[in-house]
């Protein structure tokens, strides 16, 4: 499976937040309701009985999923089938114990939270809002070693998206998401902060409609975060003063200004016009280098992507042939070499090819064959490749745990990817999927 940066959020959900803008929780339910336009706005959430209502991390889970569930195509059931190792990279995550277990509890809070909106879910094409009840995750299935306990690097994840989350994505109703700078944030409440900020800019009723500034009275706006507060504004503000400081020093708010006293308080967000999309991996090469966001961000829109891409290839080139020496640090040295791009010597460029005559007519090629398809990918993009094409024609009669033993055949060589597929293929053309399945069950003992 092919894994992309998340580039988009639903407004549904991002608009209204349905998690807790805080690290950590033991609420159990939470209920808010306000006036949007003439309208009466009620939001509640009821967590499972093992576990509290949705929080901080899970805003990381919930957009990957939207993501993918993009990527995948948006198929009408809902369905996601990803690996646990996939899903912790689509989140911005570390491959670790930690964070399967970590994984493992966002999964399970999205899944058995109650979600009831009244009067604020949009249906956009037809101009009209409408009542929802759901849980994020509507089904969940997944393998672990002992059936119990945590995800390993073999589990693989099957769920499946509530009908009004994926009617809402499949029907347009969708923002840009900087999910390179969402994931980059220190924090978990910062990035449901940032979240929910990045919706509340634009016009529900006019999704092309953005500002730069923004002003609530800051109890309500605690309870668009969904930060318990007690009718006392100075919780807010507490919670909400790290993320504040991170997002202003990060370049995204050009300030947060406080007004008023007690109850009364307002939170007036200006938002740094000037603040520049980079491509993710030249951020994450500057980064590499110890270059800040915001710095990148600045040298972009005075020097463009282009040329700073062509800079840091030739910084590095310079570095390692000795040309160019460190003698404080990296950041400091490629910032020289950018405003000084004469003081060293430029690699030697390549003549150009000669020129050859025009060629003839050839006929259209041939789609390259299923072993070119898998070629060149680690055995672990191959096992994803594998499951994503077997998902699409299988979705209703592979499980979770066949998924993890052909994933693992795959890691460990006992499966050759092409030959699968095409055998898989074979059977769809000739109306033998269950005989397939059931062959492959028997190959794999399971």
């Amino acid at each position: 499976m092919k894994i992309q940066p998340r580039h988009h959020d639903d407004l549904n959900l991002s608009r209204l937040n349905l998690i807790v803008a805080l690290d950590q929780v033991d609420m159990q339910e939470w209920s808010v309701t306000y006036e949007s336009r003439g309208r009466i706005v009620r939001i509640s959430c009821e967590a499972g009985v093992k576990y509290a209502v949705p929080h901080g991390l899970d805003s990381d889970v919930s957009a990957a999923l939207i993501n993918l569930y993009i990527e995948e195509g948006m198929p009408d059931d809902g369905r996601i089938t990803v690996a646990a190792t996939a899903l912790l990279h689509l989140c911005g995550w570390h491959k670790s114990g930690k964070y399967m277990g970590l994984l493992r509890a966002c999964l399970e809070r999205l899944h058995q939270a109650n979600y009831t909106v009244s009067g604020g879910w949009r249906d956009h094409p037809k101009q009209r809002w409408t009542h929802a009840k759901f849980h994020f995750i509507e089904s969940l299935n997944f393998t672990t070693l002992d059936g119990v306990g945590l995800f390993d690097e073999r589990s693989m994840i099957v769920l499946r998206l509530a009908e009004d989350v994926t009617a809402s994505i499949r029907s347009g109703y969708l923002k840009p998401l900087d999910s390179e700078f969402m994931t980059s944030l220190s924090r978990p409440r910062t990035r449901v902060l940032y979240r929910v900020l990045d919706a509340a800019r634009f016009d529900p009723e006019n999704p092309d409609r953005q500002v730069d500034t923004l002003t609530f009275p800051v109890l309500a706006w605690g309870d668009q975060c969904k930060i318990p507060s007690e009718g006392q504004a100075w919780r807010v503000i507490r919670a909400l003063t790290s993320p504040h400081q991170e997002l202003i020093k990060r370049g995204y708010l050009a300030d947060v200004i406080l007004s008023g006293r007690g109850k009364d308080q307002t939170v007036r967000y200006e938002f740094a016009r000037d603040f520049t999309k980079v491509d993710p991996a030249l951020m994450r090469k500057f980064r590499e280098y110890g270059v800040a966001d915001g710095m990148v961000r600045k040298l972009v829109r005075e020097h463009g992507e282009s040329f700073l891409t062509e800079t840091i290839t030739r910084f590095a080139a310079l570095v390692s042939s000795g040309v160019l020496v460190v003698r404080k640090t990296k950041a400091a040295a490629l910032m020289h070499l950018i405003a000084h791009p004469d003081d060293y010597p430029y690699p030697n460029k390549p003549a150009p090819p000669p020129t050859k005559a025009a060629p003839t007519m050839q006929p259209l090629l041939a789609e390259p064959s299923l072993e070119e398809d898998f070629a060149d990918l680690t055995p672990e993009r191959a096992a994803d490749r594998l499951i994503r094409r077997l998902d699409l024609h299988y979705r209703k009669l592979l499980r979770a745990p066949d998924y993890d033993q052909i994933r693992h055949r795959v890691l460990t060589g006992d499966i050759i990817p092409a030959e699968l597929l095409r055998t898989a293929v074979s059977a769809v053309a000739a109306g033998k999927q269950e005989q397939f399945v059931a062959n492959l069950r028997q190959a794999t003992g399971h």
